[in-house]
């Protein structure tokens, strides 16, 4: 039975190390550090299956708008126990950590146009999106990136509010299929998704924002017409967060979305 838990041992945490280089193909943070980091207000959180560590958070102590916050820099799991649950499971347990320590929110960043990551965060966690950064990290031996950009959306997830509560209970909203869409898409003759027209002028209460479900494929696929995305999205975020929008949720493929993949954009009442 896989068993989540903060890590105890430096060798415990070097193990994070081969995952790192499996799902990134770099080492980002030695386990040294990461035993260091655990010790003094952070967080090593890892996923054991028969006493092996199979994934793994890796959050330090900062500060945020004022306030101390966990930063959750990493988190990853081995390609063959990805989508059981292990992320999710993960991230509760840190959640307890955290609010015992008496924080209020975890912060990290995730790539807008990883469709697995915004349904995970913004969907089933609750996390609010509080910034977009083009090139947040530069260029980095990334295996994911592939050379691209490096953007990606600030989320704070404000770990004891009703909203929060509200998500882990399963309780989203249902979708509106009828709502105006910012980006018009087709799928290409390789059935890669493409934009058609972007629309950077609406004024409407809620938006919607299609993003490709297979964008690690594109990436390697495709890698121009990822680039394209990239660049895209990146004007589609920058201009809608810059009057007033937030997102307010992601909706993963599902028949309702007719298997596709959508932001939600919610325009603040002050806007």
């Amino acid at each position: 039975m896989p068993e989540v838990r903060l890590l105890r041992s430096v060798a415990e945490c070097r193990q994070c190390e081969r995952i790192q280089m499996q799902v990134w193909g770099a080492l980002a943070v030695g386990g040294e550090v990461m035993t260091v980091t655990q010790k003094y207000g952070g967080a090593v959180i890892g996923t054991m299956v028969d006493g092996k560590v199979v994934g793994f958070i890796y959050a330090f102590l900062a500060r945020y708008h004022g306030r101390l916050i966990h930063w959750s820099h990493m988190m990853a799991v081995e390609a063959k126990f990805r989508d059981q649950g292990f992320g999710f499971r993960m991230k509760l347990v840190h959640r307890e950590l955290a609010l015992a320590q008496g924080l209020k929110s975890i912060c990290w960043t995730y790539d807008p146009l990883q469709s697995r990551n915004a349904r995970l965060n913004i969907s089933r966690l609750g996390a609010g999106v509080d910034q977009y950064v083009p090139d947040c990290y530069g260029q980095f031996p990334s295996r994911l990136e592939k050379g691209l950009p490096s953007d990606r959306f600030v989320v704070n997830w404000r770990i004891g509010t009703a909203h929060v509560r509200k998500r882990l209970q399963h309780r989203a909203p249902p979708f509106n299929p009828a709502l105006p869409r910012v980006n018009e898409t087709r799928l290409n003759a390789r059935g890669l998704l493409e934009n058609r027209a972007l629309r950077l002028d609406l004024t409407d209460p809620r938006l919607l924002v299609e993003i490709p479900g297979r964008t690690d494929a594109m990436r390697s696929e495709a890698l121009p017409l990822a680039r394209r995305w990239r660049l895209e999205t990146r004007r589609i975020f920058e201009r809608y967060l810059s009057v007033g929008y937030g997102v307010e949720d992601f909706f993963p493929p599902q028949p309702a979305t007719d298997a596709r993949c959508f932001y939600l954009l919610r325009r603040s009442a002050r806007s």
